[in-house]
C-alpha cells in the first residue's frame, strides 16, 4: 500500500473526510488529520491523486441546502448594489460548515447553490462574482443599509 493510501486510511480512520477542491486538499474536521499533519502535506500530490482516481460522483447539492440557507440568513445579504466574490463567499462557508462540525462542499456545488436560488454568476478579469449577493459586515462597513436580506424558502 503506498503511503498516500496509508495515510488516507489514517485519517479517515479518524472520522475525517477528504475533499480536493481547487488543488487544496480539504480535510473536515481537522483534528482528524492533526496526528499525521506533516506526512500530509509532504505526499499532498500523492494523496489528491488517491482520491480524485476513486472517481466518486458529485456532490448532491442537495446534501448542503439546510446548512447553505442557514448559511446564507446568518452572514449575507441580497442588494441588487453589490457583487460578491464567489471565492471568498464560498471560503466563509467551508470555514462556517467546519466550525458546525459538517464537510464543506466543494466549489462546483456552492456555484451550482447559488444558482438554484436565482443569483447570477459571471467572470470578471478571471474573478468568478455572484451578482446581488455580499458579505453584510461588507456592506455596512461602507456605510450602506441592505435592500433586502437573504433569505431563503
Amino acid at each position: 500500500m503506498s503511503a498516500a493510501s496509508e495515510l488516507i486510511q489514517r485519517v479517515e480512520g479518524n472520522g475525517g473526510q477528504f475533499r480536493v477542491d481547487d488543488g487544496w486538499l480539504v480535510i473536515a474536521p481537522g483534528e482528524a488529520a492533526m496526528p499525521v499533519i506533516e506526512e500530509l502535506r509532504k505526499h499532498k500530490a500523492a494523496i489528491i491523486g488517491v482520491l480524485e482516481s476513486r472517481n466518486s460522483p458529485p456532490h448532491d447539492p442537495a446534501e448542503w441546502r439546510e446548512p447553505f440557507a442557514r448559511w446564507l440568513d446568518s452572514v449575507c445579504v441580497r442588494d441588487p448594489r453589490c457583487w460578491g466574490g464567489v471565492g471568498c463567499l464560498h471560503i466563509a462557508f467551508c470555514e462556517w460548515a467546519v466550525a458546525q462540525n459538517d464537510v464543506p462542499c466543494n466549489r462546483f456545488t456552492f456555484e451550482c447553490l447559488l444558482r438554484e436560488l436565482g443569483f447570477l454568476l459571471d467572470e470578471v478579469a478571471g474573478v468568478v462574482l455572484v451578482s446581488g449577493l455580499t458579505f453584510r459586515e461588507d456592506l455596512e462597513s461602507a456605510g450602506l443599509r441592505p435592500t433586502g436580506v437573504a433569505r431563503t424558502i
